[in-house]
């Protein structure tokens, strides 16, 4: 399923962006699949763009950890191996934590009322172990929380890195992989720390649900 998580649109796309969006874009909703070799003449038929532009996006992707390359050989979508996924879901916690301590104390009612209200919808799902609503949720409280960020750096630095994070867990995912329990103690926690502007118990809740311990 796509990620639902794209960056704000920029007024001015370069050529390079463009196309580095496009192939992301199709990397994350499963249209170039993990593993898949990316051959210059077929991204420039379906791009309709030179080679240099796709070569400049495809060096952008291999930092995001999207795209394998090997010089002289190949290049192709990342193939993320699950035994990394524990590390990637901590590496997200640490971001979202520092996000979510310098955003929950700047929150305006109508934005900590949006967030409560997507926290009010994780419970049933959680119940239900519908997995991919959940997923699709936590996402969206994710993207909010970035879009509300008051530090243009750390929002910067959070969506460049995100993206590849959740390549990696989506193409990892797996029903048995989820752990349903530190979601159904953890909720609550973050719901009730936004309710009263605590940004520590909040950023704990955040990490404590991405597997890093807390004291």
């Amino acid at each position: 399923m796509p990620i639902p998580f794209v960056p704000v649109a920029a007024l001015r796309m370069s050529l390079r962006e463009r196309v580095e969006e496009q192939i992301s874009d199709a990397i994350l909703d499963g249209t170039l699949e993990p593993g898949e070799v990316l051959h210059d003449a077929e991204l420039q038929t379906w791009l309709g763009v030179s080679k240099q532009p796709i070569r400049e996006a495809l060096s952008n992707l291999s930092r995001m950890g999207l795209v394998e390359t090997a010089p002289q050989s190949y290049t192709r979508v990342a193939a993320p191996d699950p035994k990394d996924r524990t590390a990637v879901l901590q590496t997200l916690g640490a971001l979202m934590g520092g996000v979510v301590r310098v955003t929950v104390p700047v929150l305006s009612t109508r934005q900590r009322g949006t967030l409560l209200g997507l926290l009010d919808r994780v419970e049933p799902l959680v119940e239900s172990h519908d997995l991919r609503r959940l997923v699709a949720l936590g996402w969206q409280l994710i993207d909010l929380f970035i879009t509300h960020c008051p530090n243009p750096v750390l929002v910067s630095t959070t969506r460049e890195v995100v993206r590849g994070l959740a390549f990696h867990l989506s193409a990892t995912r797996a029903q048995g992989n989820a752990d349903w329990a530190s979601v159904a103690a953890g909720c609550p926690v973050l719901r009730d720390a936004l309710v009263v502007g605590d940004a520590l118990a909040a950023e704990h809740a955040i990490k404590k649900a991405f597997r890093l311990s807390a004291p």
